[in-house]
């Protein structure tokens, strides 16, 4: 992946953090450390990449750079969250102790939320200056995917399933629904709205959609393999986790070859997608092959 791109997010990520100076700054300093701890920025870059290749010359930085920060800031709050002793009571993240490790249970949760809520704040702030009806209308439908991705029929609704099913058994249906969202609502989010803030058709953005589908799902499936045989150190959180909190995957279902080839099916019908959408998506690929790749 191109590094100066990350740099990039990296950057716009921060410059909407929260300065940590106020009476409340111990909730602040916990989840701008959290959003700190070393994610690979992958939804955020998804949507940089595909907001590039469609817009072209029209690309506008000021746009897209809140929806880059806030999906981050909505996928760290649940990473904050699902650590939580309620939860899967995991005590190492990326490496590291996980929020409520390091700040308490209570300063976590509230992290979470403010994280939730500054997502949103920030893209509503840059709309207010925004004077372009046709970009105001494109944000305010990114806006909506968003909020959609985020809630009960997004990753809160497949969180509730996946802890809902814990020690009971679940059939392939059930554990494809709760991946489509709690893992691709957010990735597929990140597909469709770098294409809806670029002015994508309504054609690609369907295609675009399929795509963050599929990769949403083989993303998964790949985290879930990851943890029956990765090693824990180089995973950077603890193995089995999932053993351990008797939740039943779709690798325990078919087995680790069949959840592969299911993997290197899914990526290839993401690729295709991207083929009938506007712009070199060279980038996206090469992003694809590190997800469903990767070993860590």
């Amino acid at each position: 992946m191109n590094k100066e791109n990350i740099k990039k997010i990296e950057e716009l990520i921060e410059s909407f953090f929260y300065t940590e100076v106020d009476l409340n700054k111990k909730v602040i300093i916990a989840s701008n450390e959290a959003i700190k701890n070393g994610g690979k920025r992958l939804r955020p870059l998804i949507m940089y990449e595909i907001y590039k290749a469609v817009a072209g010359d029209e690309y506008k930085e000021d746009i897209i750079a809140p929806y880059l920060a806030a999906i981050e800031m909505i996928h760290t709050f649940s990473l904050i969250h699902d650590d939580l002793p309620a939860m899967d009571n995991d005590r190492l993240r990326r490496g590291k102790p996980t929020t409520w490790v390091s700040h308490g249970e209570d300063m976590a949760i509230l992290a979470g939320d403010m994280l939730s809520v500054q997502a949103f704040e920030i893209i509503s702030n840059k709309m207010q200056e925004v004077d372009d009806i046709i970009v105001l209308k494109r944000m305010t439908r990114a806006l909506y995917k968003l909020a959609r991705a985020t809630g009960g029929f997004g990753m809160i609704g497949g969180q509730c399933v996946d802890v809902e099913y814990c020690g009971r058994k679940m059939t392939e249906e059930v554990i494809r629904y709760t991946y489509a969202l709690k893992t691709g609502a957010l990735l597929q989010a990140s597909f469709v709205i770098g294409g809806i803030l670029a002015g994508a058709n309504e054609v690609e953005i369907e295609l675009l959609k399929k795509a963050g589908a599929y990769i949403g799902e083989a993303f998964q499936i790949r985290d879930d393999y990851l943890d029956i045989v990765a090693d824990e150190k180089e995973l950077g959180k603890p193995t089995h986790s999932d053993e351990k909190n008797e939740k039943i995957t779709y690798v325990n279902i078919v087995g680790i070859d069949e959840s592969l080839r299911r993997v290197e099916s899914l990526s290839a019908d993401a690729k295709k997608c991207l083929k009938e959408v506007r712009g070199n998506m060279n980038s996206i690929v090469e992003i694809i092959d590190m997800m469903v790749n990767r070993t860590s």
